[in-house]
């Protein structure tokens, strides 16, 4: 009895230590301590802390002093979730605090349970994190404010195809927009907080730009530039930025923004625009050298004869006639996309094919203006210009679409050769009315086509007394004037050549020179070249390739003048007693025939021009080479209008190459 007196006094004394100890450390804690009925309807006491109202006694209802109505829900639910689960209670919400704010807690209350299960008891604390919440808060409607205003500042930027950025102190990417992101092929996780070289700049890129940011942060002042950066898709482009200064509050550069602009299609419009005023000072350029070869051609011909200084004097007049033509001339413009028939023309060039401004037309269309014996050929030059990616340069009749107007055009075309890899293609050039220049060269071919004829029978006949004279001194002792009778048969010779040729050229630029295409084997032609060259030409090597069988459509005696030709011109350009090779070959859509000589060459810038009328290479060691500059000329018409193509290779110093390539069938 006394043992178990003596063990309940001693229960007793620890249960009043362990109370004693309890309210040590509630008085100890910051926090707030409660104790809560098994059901959490009576709250026995409350030492609030100057944070939450106190309670000294048992009361209810406690929950409306003390919790904030607004989370009324989630303490209920909290609370009924921890005393179906029997488990500690933890919960963050709004409380009404003792001064009548609102205020934050974090409570958390433990269940006591007895020896049967049951929760008799639940004890409590809760902490101030008033503080804490208002500047979680702070910062999350800080951070929601920055989100919207990036979102405008996104929404801005995005809709301009400038690229725009900003610049840290160190040269870093803070901020890229969309289109600069596009352009580095990156996201905004890849590059922003990035420097110039981890974004995919080269280093004297980096190094140019690290400068200009330390000078816009020095001088407080923007700083513009141009510069080249591969795009990730569309390859090499051309760009135009400026580097503006950031000021913070303090008045000091803080940042440096940047926007830049895609200049390549402006750049190229300008160069292309360069490269045709250059095209059409080298077109004037070249009809001003052919002017002067023209006058220079009539000069020869008043030498022959007396009755020329008449013609001399109106072809002087047309040609001034024809110049003052051009430089008043209107120009028009015209572009062509390759692989399709549709034609850009402006105002000046549809008026000349008799088309309204504003009306619609097509490649098919203005070929449909064009006579039908100069259609062919036309079509046919276009279509090798673009097959061979070469200049345009063609002279042609049309009659006006509306009008019936017949004018005579010349249009000059190239390539836009510096579009990027796979872009469109276009041909573009000008358009001009020659029809004055075309009716002067129609009546000064008529005019020496005249003069030609009637010069080629006195000359005819003086060839005879000439050649009767010569025969009757041969063998004589009269060796001077059997010397002299000689070079007079030459000269004779000379004189008769030069005016078949002019009566050649009239009669090709008059359209009265007709191909006569019939099947032929070429090989023969060959052969009788070499018979008749080998019989008449002594002070040169010839050598003839050996050629293949071949028939070929075409008009044989004018590819026999063509070869002649050639022949002739490398015994005039080439030494005595040097080699001449004449070759031939075929494939299965074309033959081609070259003929090259040791001779003394002739310079690159020269070789396009050679083809030319009236054009001769000029220099010290031609002086002695008669011609008018014609021969070329003509050959060059002979192949174009049998669709083929001549051109010539030569080094100064090595000797020269002209070849020319025919269809195997023309038409």
């Amino acid at each position: 009895m006394n043992d178990q007196r003596r063990y309940s006094t001693k229960k007793k004394h620890q249960a009043q230590l362990l109370e004693q100890r309890f309210l040590a450390l509630a008085l100890a804690t910051s926090d707030v301590v409660y104790s809560l009925s098994p059901d959490w309807e009576i709250m026995y006491e409350l030492d609030g802390r100057g944070f939450l109202k106190n309670s000294d006694r048992p009361i209810t209802g406690w929950k409306v002093i003390n919790v904030f109505p607004g989370d009324m829900e989630i303490v209920n639910d909290a609370i009924a979730a921890s005393i179906r689960d029997k488990k500690t209670f933890a919960l963050e919400h709004r409380v009404n605090r003792a001064d009548g704010t609102t205020g934050w807690t974090f409570s958390r209350a433990i269940p006591l349970i007895d020896a049967h299960g049951e929760i008799t008891e639940w004890i409590g604390t809760a902490s101030d994190i008033t503080s804490r919440k208002e500047a979680e808060i702070a910062l999350q409607e800080s951070e929601a404010k920055a989100l919207e205003q990036k979102r405008i500042y996104e929404t801005i930027t995005s809709g301009t195809p400038d690229l725009m950025y900003v610049f840290d102190l160190n040269y870093n990417f803070i901020y890229a927009n969309e289109a600069l992101l596009e352009m580095w092929g990156k996201t905004a996780q890849d590059a922003i907080g990035k420097g110039l070289l981890e974004n995919g700049y080269e280093h004297w890129h980096a190094e140019m730009h690290w400068r200009e940011i330390d000078t816009v942060v020095a001088t407080g002042q923007p700083i513009r530039g141009e510069v080249t950066f591969p795009h990730a898709t569309l390859g090499k482009r051309y760009y135009d930025y400026i580097f503006t200064p950031v000021f913070g509050p303090d008045g000091r550069v803080e940042a440096v923004a940047g926007t830049t602009r895609d200049v390549t299609e402006i750049r190229q419009t300008v160069t292309l625009l360069q490269e045709t005023s250059e095209k059409l000072k080298a077109t004037n350029e070249a009809l001003a050298a052919a002017n002067e070869r023209l006058l220079l051609a009539n000069e020869k011909l008043l030498a022959v004869n007396e009755e020329l200084s008449a013609a001399k004097n109106r072809i002087i007049d047309t040609e001034k006639a024809m110049l003052q033509a051009i430089d008043a001339a209107n120009l028009g413009t015209w572009s062509v996309e390759v692989g399709t028939t549709d034609i850009i023309a402006d105002s000046r060039a549809k008026a000349l094919f008799g088309f309204l401004p504003g009306e619609a037309s097509t490649l098919p269309q203005l070929l449909a203006c064009i006579p039908e014996d100069y259609r062919p050929n036309v079509s046919q030059q276009i279509r090798l210009a673009i097959r061979d990616g070469n200049t345009l340069d063609i002279t042609y009749p049309a009659s006006g679409f509306r009008d019936k107007t017949l004018r005579w055009l010349r249009a000059i075309g190239d390539f836009d050769r510096k579009r990027a890899p796979g872009a469109k293609q276009f041909m573009t050039g000008i358009l001009m009315d020659v029809t004055e220049q075309k009716n002067d060269e129609f009546r000064k071919n008529d005019f020496i086509a005249m003069v030609s004829h009637e010069l080629k029978t006195p000359l005819t006949s003086m060839k005879a007394f000439v050649q009767l004279a010569q025969s009757r001194l041969t063998g004589g002792r009269d060796v001077t004037a059997a010397l002299a009778i000689e070079k007079a048969v030459h000269q004779v010779v000379k004189m008769s050549n030069m005016i078949n040729g002019f009566l050649n050229l009239s009669r090709l630029e008059s359209g009265k020179i007709q191909l006569n295409i019939e099947p032929f084997n070429l090989a023969k032609l060959i052969e009788n070249v070499e018979k008749d060259t080998r019989a008449t030409i002594v002070s040169h090597t010839l050598l003839f390739a050996p050629v293949e069988q071949a028939v070929i459509h075409a008009d044989e005696d004018k590819i026999n003048h063509v070869i002649h030709n050639l022949i002739s011109n490398a015994v005039k350009y080439s030494p005595q007693g040097s080699s001449i090779m004449v070759a031939c070959s075929k494939d299965e859509t074309e033959v081609c025939i070259s003929v090259s000589d040791s001779g003394i060459g002739i310079d690159q810038h020269e070789l396009l021009k050679v083809f030319e009328r009236y054009y001769r290479v000029e220099g010290s060691k031609l002086a002695t080479v008669s011609g008018f500059g014609i021969g070329l000329y003509i050959c060059k018409e002979i192949i174009s209008r049998h669709g083929g193509r001549i051109w010539a290779e030569s080094e100064p110093g090595k000797g020269s190459k002209f070849s020319f390539a025919i269809p195997m069938s023309s038409t």
